[in-house]
């Protein structure tokens, strides 16, 4: 199995993780400009962009951690996003020290039950029954919306591009049938609260209001600080708002040198 990876700079290393719905080309505008003294990577998970899926169970975790060892990483601050935030947790509670801070954005926290909400993207009835007759290109189309609108907005609120840019990394992991294979380390809230490690959260205003709770959960839990809410974007920030999202992450990179 191997996994696509690229790194820019030199330095302290940051490890950035995708979102379920995206590759590695969504970190495109942090990669643009690394702030002196870092060494950024980014990774394409199995199932996405151009790493392939072989039809086994994995876990993403295990990957980015054997990732590590063959860049010689001994630690890393560990940006994740949505699924890949939820890896980046799985990665400080299952390996001691290999993750030196996180970043977490639009993450799901465990254990937290959200608060009741009955809210349901206008594209979820779609996206399911796309999904059962296997209409893999629908699929993709209406998880990008879903995702890149959010809470709050209509799918006119937000840049057509973007869209079409998610759609397209969302084609592969949309086709690919590595979301069934995958194994989760699902740490419980004793072990992730018993973290000590700089953390930053990151949530999108637009994102789903369950994850913006989590997000506030994930702030209490991990972090002396509330956490950074990004105006003008859903579910991936670093991407709609990349100006924003930067200044946010290299003033915690620069706290943590």
């Amino acid at each position: 199995m191997t996994i696509y990876h690229e790194s820019v700079g030199s330095g302290v290393p940051v490890l950035f993780i995708h979102a379920g719905i995206a590759d590695s080309r969504m970190w495109d505008p942090q990669f643009e400009s690394v702030p002196e003294g870092f060494r950024y990577v980014r990774l394409d998970l199995r199932g996405s962009g151009n790493s392939n899926f072989d039809g086994t169970t994995y876990a993403n975790h295990d990957d980015v951690l054997s990732l590590m060892d063959h860049l010689s990483i001994e630690s890393a601050i560990v940006v994740g996003c949505s699924m890949g935030g939820d890896t980046a947790l799985e990665i400080a509670e299952t390996a001691a020290g290999r993750a030196s801070g996180l970043v977490l954005i639009g993450a799901s926290a465990p254990e937290f039950k959200p608060p009741e909400d009955d809210f349901e993207p206008p594209q979820w009835s779609e996206a399911v029954a796309a999904q059962q007759r296997g209409d893999e290109e629908r699929v993709a189309e209406l998880e990008a919306e879903m995702w890149m609108v959010g809470y709050g907005r209509t799918v006119e609120d937000v840049d057509r591009n973007l869209i079409e840019f998610v759609i397209e990394m969302n084609r592969l992991p949309a086709a690919s049938g590595r979301r069934r294979e995958e194994v989760r380390a699902k740490p419980d809230l004793k072990s992730v609260t018993g973290l000590d490690v700089p953390t930053l959260v990151v949530v999108g205003e637009h994102d789903y209001r369950d994850l913006r709770a989590a997000s506030e959960f994930l702030a209490q839990q991990l972090s002396d600080r509330g956490p950074v809410v990004i105006e003008g974007a859903a579910h991936l920030p670093s991407l709609e708002q990349p100006e924003i999202f930067n200044r946010a992450l290299e003033d915690f990179l620069a706290g943590l040198r």
